[in-house]
C-alpha cells in the first residue's frame, strides 16, 4: 500500500468503517512500516480526543461586532446595503400578498354555464342481433397507410340475418 492510497481512505480505517480483514491488514501493516502516516496518523488521533475533551467553545460578548468590523476592512462586506433591501422587498411582497387576498375575497366570480346540446337520434337496436364481425386495427400501423387514430380503433360490423 503507498502512502496516498492509505491518506485517500484513512478517515474511513480510523473510523472503522472498512472491515475486509485483507484490507485492515493491508492499512496495519502499512501503519507499523511508515514512519509519516505514523506521525499522521498520531496527529489525527489527538486532535480528535482533544477535541471530544473540550468544552462547548463560547465567543466573547463583542465577538460579532469585531468580526464584522473586520469583514468591512477586508473588503468582504458592503454594509446593511441588502438587509435594508430584504426588509423592503419582504415588505412589497406582504403587502401584494394583502392586497391580493383582499381582492379574491371582495369579488364574487360568476359560475359559466354549458350550453346544452341539441338531441341526437340514438339508433335503433338490432331486432336479430347475432354474434357481430369484429376487426381491430394493427397497433404497429400508422396514420401513413391509412388509419387516422392508430391505437385503440376497432371496425365493427354488426352481424347480418343471413348469416
Amino acid at each position: 500500500m503507498t502512502c496516498a492510497e492509505f491518506l485517500a481512505r484513512y478517515t474511513d480505517f480510523r473510523d472503522g468503517l472498512i472491515t475486509a480483514p485483507r484490507d485492515v491488514r493491508r492499512f496495519t501493516r502499512h501503519l507499523t512500516q511508515c514512519r509519516a502516516c505514523q506521525r499522521y496518523d498520531a496527529a489525527v488521533r489527538r486532535g480528535v480526543l482533544e477535541l471530544r475533551a473540550g468544552d462547548t467553545l463560547h465567543p466573547s460578548a463583542d465577538f460579532r461586532s469585531r468580526l464584522e468590523g473586520r469583514l468591512r476592512r477586508e473588503g468582504l462586506v458592503t454594509g446593511p446595503v441588502l438587509p435594508a433591501r430584504a426588509r423592503v422587498a419582504a415588505a412589497l411582497l406582504v403587502a401584494v400578498a394583502v392586497a391580493l387576498v383582499a381582492l379574491e375575497g371582495v369579488r364574487r366570480h360568476e359560475l359559466a354555464q354549458a350550453p346544452t346540446l341539441p338531441p341526437v337520434p340514438f339508433p335503433k337496436p338490432v331486432a336479430q342481433a347475432g354474434v357481430p364481425f369484429v376487426s381491430f386495427q394493427d397497433p404497429r400501423a400508422s396514420v401513413v397507410f391509412g388509419n387516422p387514430n392508430p391505437y385503440g380503433t376497432a371496425f365493427v360490423q354488426p352481424a347480418t340475418a343471413g348469416r
